[in-house]
């Protein structure tokens, strides 16, 4: 007996929507008065239930026959139905939408985990997965084979989302993976330097180790190579008759991500393998900007990326790229009797006999070569220098043997002078104040190049006071060496941060399924206010239902027709022969009584239209014969 008694106006609504025994059965059975859940119902019950199912059907056809008699209320219903309709179509249409959408983002979801994806406009037209059966390029002999993404970044002891993220290429960007400085020139100027970040330091370091040091260089290029340095650029030009040093302009800016996404399709890498490396080994030139108090790092496009000046892979990507350029240059000099090499960006040409008056003949080709393989020779920086003047390459005099200057070397004698006699705080070198560490530097280069000349000023160097004060840390080291490895480095402070994880796709709700989910919940509400009771349904919810119902009938029956009318043989099924032979005899037995003969006519134009549209129902028959009957009886009225 603890549930709440209903109110006077939910008696009312329940009353309306069914019957009045039917709700006093409902409340006898949830009082206890009347027995309920049982297996078999009582006669009593039996009889209130069929009670109430014929009233609702009563209901249906009177409703029904007043929207056939009414032509306003059947249009306004026909209407509606037909809003319904479309309502009902753009809902279905608007979730299949989103259940496709939803879909596609899983799939993308689920590539993204193994592939790259989109890493940037102007850069992601060759990431995407290459046709099956599609030839592939042989692979370099003693390279590491990457087939994927997925595979480049573990070989590197990386994340394929932290792989994505240094290869990721933004015009405008608020990070950087660059530090920017500029350092003097020697012959006057700056130079921009781009040092790396320590993440990005790591990947450069993998693919010079891994891919491009493997990689055989020309003869003729001496730079940045194990066992060859300014010295071995510089020896085979020593006691020429003539010695050639040109300069290509804006060496590192001149080759962009096409060029070196190049070199690592020429390597035998796949396309989007390439395009990552190419990333990984290239810069975005930007300007710094702050915009209210916000750092923007603004740069170019796509295309317009650079090889770094800083990089660990700059170097040797340049000796890859250069070594056609070497072997077409190498052929001019052959031919012409020069002797060739080329350190980075500073190519020297040397000869003696016939060779050494080839000179403009050599300039000339050698600008042509350049201008084919996109560099420009530097004007400012090009030298002939014959045997009475001083011959220098890199930095090194050839007149006789590599030596360095003997202006170089007063210099350095007198710093390392004054520094011994007054401290080293007294010292100067280059216009700048000398440190120790400078002077011994210069000293051991001098000593490189010739230990005989050097050895005395090394000695000098070392002796000068605080050489025990720091020794050089062997963190850089370990760090080549582990991220060479794929193993992650050991930070000097922190740990490696990781980007976070892309959260899974949901299916977004409709604008029908939003407004359902609404109304659910202030039918919750409404319920919780009410003490756990739901509410009845108004009237118009029941309408609303109804029509609903009253659809889906007449959409049933439409497709049972065009199903049975494409069947073959299946017409006389649909049609109930006996109940139309039924119908036309009490057509000729009315038509008999009342000797018309228009109600015989008329009447079989309606019977006929019946069969066509296989109507069934006995009352529309009913009425039409009585409006016949009517129409009779106004027509020949006596």
């Amino acid at each position: 007996m603890s549930d709440r008694v209903p109110t006077r106006a939910e008696i009312i609504e329940r009353i309306r929507a069914s019957s009045k025994d039917a709700f006093v059965l409902e409340e006898m059975q949830r009082l206890g008065f009347w027995p309920a859940g049982e297996g078999k119902p009582s006669i009593e019950a039996a009889l209130i239930q069929r009670e109430l199912e014929l009233m609702k059907a009563l209901e249906d056809m009177q409703q029904e026959l007043r929207s056939h008699s009414d032509p306003e209320a059947a249009l306004k219903r026909m209407r509606e139905e037909r809003l319904a309709q479309a309502r009902a179509k753009r809902e279905a249409t608007a979730q299949a939408r989103e259940q496709r959408r939803h879909e596609r983002a899983l799939r993308w979801h689920e590539a993204r985990k193994t592939d790259a994806g989109y890493l940037g406009e102007g850069v992601s037209g060759g990431l995407r997965p290459a046709a099956a059966g599609a030839p592939a390029r042989p692979l370099a002999d003693g390279l590491p084979t990457l087939a994927t993404p997925l595979e480049l970044a573990r070989a590197m002891g990386l994340t394929l989302p932290e792989l994505k993220f240094l290869c990721f290429h933004r015009e405008v960007a608020r990070t950087s993976h660059y530090r920017r400085f500029l350092l003097p020139k020697k012959t006057g100027g700056q130079r921009t330097i781009s040092a790396p970040m320590p993440r990005l330091k790591r990947a450069q370091y993998w693919v010079l180790d891994q891919v491009l040091a493997k990689v055989p260089s020309h003869a003729a290029a001496h730079g940045f190579l194990p066992g060859r340095s300014i010295v071995t650029n510089a020896t085979p030009h020593a006691g020429r008759e003539v010695v050639i040093n040109l300069d290509i302009q804006d060496f590192f800016p001149t080759i962009t991500f096409p060029r070196i996404k190049g070199v690592f399709r020429g390597l035998g890498y796949d396309e989007r393998v390439a395009t990552m490396l190419a990333l990984l080994c290239s810069e975005n030139p930007c300007d710094e900007l702050e915009v209210d108090g916000e750092r923007f790092f603004v740069g170019g496009k796509g295309r317009d990326r650079v090889l770094p000046q800083g990089a660990p892979t700059s170097p040797m990507l340049t000796n890859v790229l250069c070594r056609k350029m070497d072997r077409r240059l190498q052929g001019i000099a052959d031919k012409l009797g020069f002797a060739y090499t080329r350190y980075a960006d500073d190519l020297t040409f040397s000869a003696s006999g016939e060779g050494a008056g080839q000179v403009g003949t050599l300039l000339r080709q050698v600008r042509h070569v350049l201008k084919d393989e996109g560099f420009t020779p530097h004007p400012d920086k090009q030298r002939v220098m014959r045997a009475g003047s001083r011959q220098e390459v890199t930095g090194v005099v050839v007149n006789d043997k590599p030596s360095v200057s003997r202006e170089e070397r007063r210099k350095l004698r007198a710093a390392l002078h004054k520094a011994s006699r007054e401290g080293v705080e007294a010292a100067t070198w280059q216009g700048q104040p000398a440190t120790r560490e400078v002077l011994v530097g210069y000293g051991r280069f001098v000593a490189m190049v010739d230990r005989e000349q050097g050895a005395p000023l090394l000695k000098q160097a070392l002796a000068l006071p605080g050489g025990a004060a720091k020794r050089r840390s062997a963190f850089g080291a370990l760090f080549r060496q582990k991220a060479a490895a794929g193993e992650a480095p050991v930070l000097a402070r922190g740990a490696w941060w990781q980007p976070a994880e892309p959260p899974e796709p949901v299916l977004q709700q409709t604008a029908g399924q939003i407004k359902a989910a609404r109304q659910a919940r202030l039918n919750d509400e409404r319920t919780a206010r009410r003490g756990g009771k739901p509410p009845a349904p108004s009237r118009a919810d029941q309408r609303r239902a109804e029509q609903a119902q009253r659809l889906a009938d007449h959409e049933a029956q439409r497709a049972a027709r065009r199903s049975a009318g494409a069947a073959p043989g299946a017409a006389g099924a649909d049609r109930p022969w006996l109940l139309y032979v039924k119908q036309f005899a009490l057509l000729l037995g009315i038509a008999a009584g009342l000797k018309s003969e228009l109600i015989l006519y008329a009447g079989v134009i309606h019977l006929l239209l019946r069969i066509n549209s296989r109507d069934r129902g006995w009352w529309e028959f009913w009425l039409g014969i009585g409006l016949l009957v009517l129409v009779n009886a106004l027509l020949f009225r006596r």
